[in-house]
């Protein structure tokens, strides 16, 4: 069943106001050391085969049970009756090794009205993400946490639910495929400073977009770089990107004064057929594209790099740049002090700002190097020392918290880049 672009507008609606039901749900565990690390030493960035997910629906006939993968974003690889009313869903990785923390995405429906429970099992992974439940898929919420079992001991999750004649979609966050993404985009370009453009394609040739948000009327006006969901279920970054973005399209006094000296370059969707296709981590190659800002091996990666060059070339100086991605808790991933930056101390003044923002907020900063071959530290080392971030917000995070902080985010590292012009 495919999402129309007609219900747009209502998921970005829900996705930003929708709260989560709160939960004594603790961060995943570290995964056993002596399991292989998705990330291993020596890994490349060349491109890996598949174990792809079959699009199918799966009937349970003697229980009158039926699911199905068929939509973007799905990932169920087989589904088998186990007990009485209990069945099983297996879940398997686009490849391996991998990242631990496994997504899923199926429908479900019954012949006659049953309670049933779902064991969530997986191959190379781990359970991580709390389920959310919609009957329409536009309209989400968490599951009751008494119908809902974590086994960590076995890495795998029981739920309960009720099934009739009408599918039930369940799914490890909520929804945001390349058509909510790209009808979003769409949306903004009815603002005549907001261009999109298509700067290449993915593997598996889907539009690879780049915003750009220029009300200085100058084309080289210095710039600030956003990439976004480079790692497929990390829904909840997705969400803060989007706010922070919005944010600065505001008529907020301090986004009018923003836009008068700086413009934005955004690539909000880096991994749309990992997105689509329901993967764990990596892209239609088998990489993980946040890992491949050195050697460019992957098309969707390239397409950015060559785009900022070119951009680059034209004399347009980057200030600065964010990551967005999530995890088990809100983080800012930082470069460490003692590196040099362009604007010195442009971050510790940016996290001071949201504090003052948010006074009950605690902020937690992870500073680290800018070897590893990720898109901060490109982004780093080809325009001058840029400072960024890369920023993380936690899978659980009620969603209007997530709108609250990415305001404030994006409000205080204005104002600082405002004070630079001043």
């Amino acid at each position: 069943m495919h999402i129309k672009l007609t219900h747009f507008f209502a998921i970005c609606s829900i996705l930003l106001t929708f709260v989560s039901c709160r939960t004594t749900e603790q961060p995943v565990l570290a995964p056993d050391p002596s399991v292989i690390s998705y990330d291993p030493p020596g890994a490349t960035t060349l491109t890996k085969e598949l174990d792809p997910q079959h699009k199918r629906t799966i009937g349970i006939q003697s229980h009158g049970v039926w699911v199905s993968n068929e939509f973007d974003g799905g990932r169920l690889n087989d589904f088998y009756h186990v007990a009485d009313n209990r069945f099983r869903a297996e879940i398997y990785p686009e490849n391996a090794p991998i990242n631990r923390s496994a997504w899923y995405g199926f429908q479900i429906w019954s012949d006659r009205s049953q309670e049933i429970e779902i064991e969530l099992t997986y191959r190379d992974g781990q359970h991580r993400y709390i389920p959310k439940i919609s009957h329409d898929a536009y309209n989400w919420i968490v599951i009751d946490s008494t119908r809902y079992l974590h086994d960590r001991e076995a890495e795998s999750a029981v739920i309960k639910i009720s099934v009739n004649e009408q599918p039930l979609w369940i799914s490890a966050q909520e929804l945001f495929t390349s058509e909510h993404v790209n009808a979003w985009l769409d949306s903004l370009t009815t603002l005549s400073y907001v261009s999109v453009n298509e700067v290449g394609k993915s593997k598996n040739g889907r539009s690879i977009s780049r915003l750009v948000i220029n009300e200085t009327g100058d084309p080289i006006a210095p710039m600030i770089i956003i990439t976004g969901r480079q790692h497929p279920p990390e829904v909840t970054g997705s969400m803060g990107q989007k706010a922070f973005i919005e944010k600065i399209l505001s008529s907020d006094p301090i986004a009018i004064e923003f836009r008068n000296f700086y413009q934005v370059v955004a690539y909000p969707l880096v991994n749309p057929d990992g997105v689509n296709n329901g993967h764990w981590r990596h892209n239609a190659g088998g990489v993980d594209l946040n890992r491949d800002w050195k050697d460019f091996n992957q098309e969707e990666t390239r397409a950015i790099r060559d785009d900022l060059l070119n951009l680059k070339s034209m004399g347009i100086e980057a200030f600065y740049s964010l990551d967005f991605h999530s995890t088990s808790y809100d983080v800012f991933y930082t470069i460490n002090k003692d590196i040099p930056t362009s604007i010195p101390g442009l971050t510790d003044r940016w996290l001071a700002g949201i504090q003052s923002k948010l006074p009950d907020y605690e902020i937690r900063e992870e500073p680290s190097g800018v070897d590893p071959a990720i898109a901060k530290n490109w982004m780093y080392k080809t325009f001058n020392q840029a400072d960024g971030v890369t920023f993380e917000f936690a899978d659980t995070k009620p969603r209007d918290e997530i709108r609250n902080l990415a305001e404030a985010a994006a409000l205080s590292l204005m104002e600082e880049l405002i004070n630079i012009k001043k």
